[in-house]
């Protein structure tokens, strides 16, 4: 909060190369004016240093070198830069003055930019010297008669502003027109250092012989004088088991551990009877275990809607039956959820094994598109709120009432908080996962064993993944924090396909870049900067989903609009490719 004579101010401790939402108002006696708002990215810093090439060996006016990807913080990575120094040294290399190879020829610089490589065509090895051409930049081969020295550039670029950071010249290599393998000078000290350490040790175990022999030589005197002593052990005598570790998981070693494992489950999940399952034909698709069938269940002597996973227990080698259990596992440890697909028991055959978890014909996704009105007439899905009348429906572009959306999002985001309490990650969060019991309550889906694909299709997550994925980072909480803002921006375009004007192939490295979806026009700002903090590329700066929840509850108490649906000018739906959310084989 500023005082009402501020005309400048600054927003520290904000994320280099990254969108914010900036939103003012003015604020009188508790009452907040009419935000303004404006959508900025804060400009890139400089790139990190990146390790200096390996070089692995030289060849004939080559050099082969090993190249090691980097993170950067401060913006996006936009390419890889390869260049050549030979004749000087560090302190005549100016990089303020790199150039083309045909370029430095010309001007008589003793340096160029040999390649440039775009990040996702990095490879861990590079020929300098090859003759090709990488980007703009002409590889050559290397001249026999010089030093050479071969370092790597970062480069970094959005929103015309570009920085790029070099590193050290760590290596030099002499006379290039030898094929022999290259041990950089800059090992030569580690060299020295091992030959010095081997030295000592072999000259301190020749010391430690010496002095084994004189002490047995002393203590056989000494042991004759007491051959008729008693020895005795003072103090209690524990003895060890040598197979002292337990461990209590549902982890089987051999076939025969099978009724043990089994009834560790029978104590933590309903047994079901056979009498009470219901195997259909229908195949609803197929889990990592086997076939998926539509089935049900009798609770309470009613029929419920179940999908059946089947497994033949007996046939999974060791390795895939660890897995099976510990998939299993994940499901029995997430105990009744209102907004999670729950394992509802499982049923043991001699052959086969039935694990029973809740299922619903509607999954998020169907109920978004089924619910575009000018699309659709009679929505098979969703069910219509707060829309009385035909006249009323045809002023709006969506048969769902905006509480109705946003307690969706609620729902969810409390599933995942639920998950993240269990400490487990979802890596798959999408609407296509989330179903819908009754067309309105969410139950997030795809948990352990209770993950499978619809048959005849091959979900692809890219659109939904974090950025650090992308960098090749593990999956962690806030990982599905940012596929959770995905899912918010899926709800608001009513089931439309994330980046739908980017290839596949692509959307990492403009996610890594820094682009980020954009704000529908059925969005408040206060809405869109949720998101946007579900795109942080600091994993700290991302809400937990606990704070996710809270916050979206207050915007469903609150007054103002952060939800849209009804017509305006101009007005088209977000486009749904089915074809970008399939891997296409």
């Amino acid at each position: 909060m500023f005082p009402n004579y501020t005309l400048k101010a600054g927003l520290p401790d904000l994320h280099p190369g990254t969108q914010y939402n900036i939103s003012v108002a003015t604020y009188f006696h508790g009452v907040t004016g009419v935000k303004i708002s404006h959508t900025i990215w804060t400009q890139i810093g400089e790139p990190e240093e990146p390790e200096v090439p390996r070089i692995v060996r030289r060849d004939k006016g080559q050099i082969l070198i090993q190249l090691s990807p980097m993170v950067n913080e401060n913006g996006p990575i936009t390419a890889y830069r390869i260049v050549v120094v030979y004749g000087v040294g560090q302190g005549e290399f100016r990089k303020d003055m790199l150039k083309s190879f045909q370029e430095a020829e010309s001007e008589g610089i003793p340096y160029y930019i040999a390649a440039e490589l775009n990040p996702q065509d990095l490879m861990d090895e590079f020929v300098v010297g090859d003759g090709r051409m990488y980007g703009n930049y002409y590889n050559p081969p290397l001249p026999l008669d010089s030093n050479i020295h071969v370092t790597v550039g970062v480069v970094s670029s959005l929103n015309n502003v570009t920085k790029v950071t070099y590193a050290q010249l760590g290596h030099v290599v002499l006379n290039v027109g030898d094929s022999i393998p290259v041990t950089d000078t800059g090992s030569s000290g580690l060299v020295i250092g091992l030959s010095v350490a081997i030295g000592v040790f072999g000259f301190l175990l020749l010391l430690s012989v010496v002095v084994y022999f004189l002490l047995r030589r002393h203590l056989g005197r000494r042991r004759q004088n007491s051959d008729q002593q008693e020895l005795s052990l003072q103090g209690p005598m524990i003895e060890i088991e040598p197979n002292g570790y337990a461990h209590n998981g549902f982890i089987p070693e051999e076939e025969d551990e099978r009724v043990n494992h089994y009834e560790n489950l029978k104590c933590q999940v309903w047994n079901i009877p056979r009498n009470f399952l219901e195997v259909r034909s229908e195949i609803l698709g197929l889990g990592r275990y086997g076939s998926v069938m539509r089935g049900t269940v009798q609770q309470r002597g009613f029929p419920i809607p179940v999908a059946i996973h089947t497994v033949a227990d007996r046939e999974l080698p060791p390795h895939e039956k660890r897995s099976m259990l510990q998939d299993l596992g994940i499901l029995i440890r997430l105990s009744a959820h209102m907004n999670v697909a729950s394992l509802v028991g499982t049923c043991e055959n001699p052959d086969t094994l039935f694990v029973v978890v809740e299922h619903h014909p509607a999954s998020l996704k169907d109920v978004l598109i089924e619910s575009r009105l000018l699309e659709h007439s009679v929505p098979p899905f969703s069910v219509q709120l707060s829309i009385s009348d035909a006249r009323c429906s045809q002023q709006r572009i969506c048969s769902l009432a905006e509480s109705q959306v946003l307690e969706t999002a609620v729902g969810i985001a409390r599933a995942m908080d639920y998950l993240t309490s269990k400490k487990i990650t979802h890596t798959q969060l999408a609407a296509r996962n989330v179903l819908m019991a009754d067309g309105v309550v969410p139950k997030v889906t795809g948990c352990g064993i209770a993950r499978y694909n619809k048959y005849g299709e091959n979900p692809d997550y890219t659109r939904w993944t974090a950025q650090e994925i992308f960098r090749g980072r593990p999956h962690v909480s806030k990982s599905d924090v940012w596929s959770f803002g995905c899912v918010l921006w899926e709800i608001s375009a009513l089931g439309g396909t994330p980046y739908a004007d980017v290839a596949t192939n692509e959307v990492g490295s403009r996610v890594m870049r820094g682009q980020r979806l954009p704000q529908l026009q059925v969005v408040d700002d206060d809405l869109y900067q949720l998101m946007l903090q579900c795109w942080q590329l600091d994993l700290d700066e991302r809400p937990t989903f606990q704070e996710i929840v809270h916050i979206l509850e207050n915007m469903l108490e609150d007054s103002t609009i952060h939800l849209n649906f009804e017509m305006y000018a101009a007005f088209h739906y977000e486009q749904y490719v089915p074809e970008l959310e399939q891997i296409q084989s």
